[in-house]
């Protein structure tokens, strides 16, 4: 019988290939034509009433004989729900949306203005939706935003991925959330979350006087007079469409309780929370002592919460910070022994910084205790150890407890 078997080995193995055949030829795998499907790479999210305004930024892909790269449009389309709102974009187009690209929410004032999981639900409920999705919010409405012509990339979308990618989130300049990671918090005891802050910003700064209010002198109105021609005021009106393109940032970020936003960080109290939630690497911190400024180079930070009781309903939360971290640049010249010696950092300058920060820390805790926005997990903590002293004071726990802040800012060397 084993003999058996050893012969008709090689006739099983066909009979298997010429079943795999004949699947793959005689099924598409539930693949659909592209010509046929909107690739959908980001949403904005805007509202009118009881109405949601989605606006899709839809790729479309170009032949590859005509030696284009795939385009970007914005089709806006509008609905009593999300879903809704969505079905609609096959209505208009003949193209069938496709969420399984879509890597960025956008929520517009209007949609953010009351509770926020209204719009991202849908997106929770989408099985091709990946849970990894960006989510962020904007000033003003989320259509205009996606309109924007960015000076980094064709895609505004794309240039804004730039600005939330988990390379900023590692430098403490911006705090990017997930789909999935504001819906825990969402859902959590704490019911709190944040997002990015969305905005845009001139690609260059006023530095004195503009350029446009300088005179020329008589022989540069001369000189300028000989040469022109027409490639050289095509080049100008190329370079002043492209100085009028702006870049994006998202370094304020948008506290939330019951998915309203109800308080928002700035820059620097941004890089304090990040301080304690992210890990930090090649992060800049900047102090000022008298007249010199002194830039440091965080190489990585360890932060430890812990929850400490206190007496009767009162107790204490503990945050401990260590930042690892080198000279960056100083505004003064130094010699060339200093400036080959990332380790050799005044002790004045490491004193300085963990004043400032940890003043940075306590004043990012205060603002999410007046607004009852629990980003550092101290209800979760009370209900996970202190759930018998709590009883019925779960809703008042959180403002009865006080933050300790030490941070400690520690050599390279």
């Amino acid at each position: 019988m084993h003999n058996f078997h050893k012969k008709n080995t090689v006739r099983y193995y066909l009979v298997i290939v010429l079943f795999l055949s004949f699947l793959f030829f005689s099924n598409d795998f539930g693949l659909t034509d592209v010509q046929k499907t909107a690739i959908v790479m980001a949403a904005g999210i805007d509202r009118d009433g009881d109405t949601f305004i989605v606006t899709s930024q839809i790729a479309i892909p170009q032949s590859s004989k005509q030696g284009k790269a795939s385009e970007a449009v914005q089709i806006v389309s509008r609905g009593k729900t999300v879903g809704e709102a969505f079905e609609e974009i096959n209505a208009k187009t003949g193209w069938y949306p496709k969420l399984v690209f879509c890597d960025l929410i956008i929520l517009g004032e209007s949609a953010k203005n009351g509770d926020v999981f209204e719009a991202l639900d849908f997106f929770l409920r989408d099985e091709y939706l990946s849970d990894d999705c960006l989510v962020a919010v904007c000033e003003g409405s989320a259509k205009s935003l996606l309109n924007t012509s960015a000076l980094v990339d064709p895609s505004s979308a794309t240039a804004m991925k730039k600005v939330l990618s988990p390379h900023a989130e590692r430098v403490g300049t911006v705090l990017p959330n997930t789909l999935r990671e504001f819906a825990i918090g969402y859902f959590s005891d704490s019911k709190s979350g944040y997002l990015p802050i969305l905005t845009t910003e001139p690609q260059q700064e006023k530095i004195g006087k503009e350029d446009g209010n300088s005179s020329p002198t008589p022989a540069e109105n001369s000189s300028s007079e000989n040469s022109s021609s027409d490639s050289s005021n095509q080049s100008g009106a190329s370079t002043q469409k492209t100085a009028d393109k702006p870049v994006f940032s998202a370094r304020k970020t948008a506290l939330f309780v019951n998915g309203k936003w109800v308080e928002t960080l700035k820059n620097e109290e941004t890089f304090a929370l990040a301080s304690v939630l992210s890990k930090l690497r090649l992060a800049s911190y900047s102090l000022q002592r008298e007249e010199v400024a002194c830039s440091l180079s965080i190489k990585r930070n360890d932060a430890k919460v812990k929850l400490q009781t206190g007496k009767g309903d009162f107790f204490s939360l503990k945050i401990d910070v260590t930042m690892t971290s080198g000279v960056l640049d100083v505004s003064k010249s130094q010699s060339i022994e200093k400036i080959g010696d990332m380790g050799d950092v005044p002790t004045e300058f490491f004193t300085l910084a963990e004043k400032k920060l940890a003043g940075e820390i306590s004043t990012v805790y205060e603002k999410c205790k007046a607004v009852g926005c629990d980003v550092f997990g101290v209800r979760e903590r009370l209900i996970k150890y202190e759930k018998r002293r709590l009883k019925n004071r779960q809703d008042t726990a959180f403002q009865n407890t006080n933050a300790e802040v030490s941070v400690h800012f520690e050599n390279v060397r």
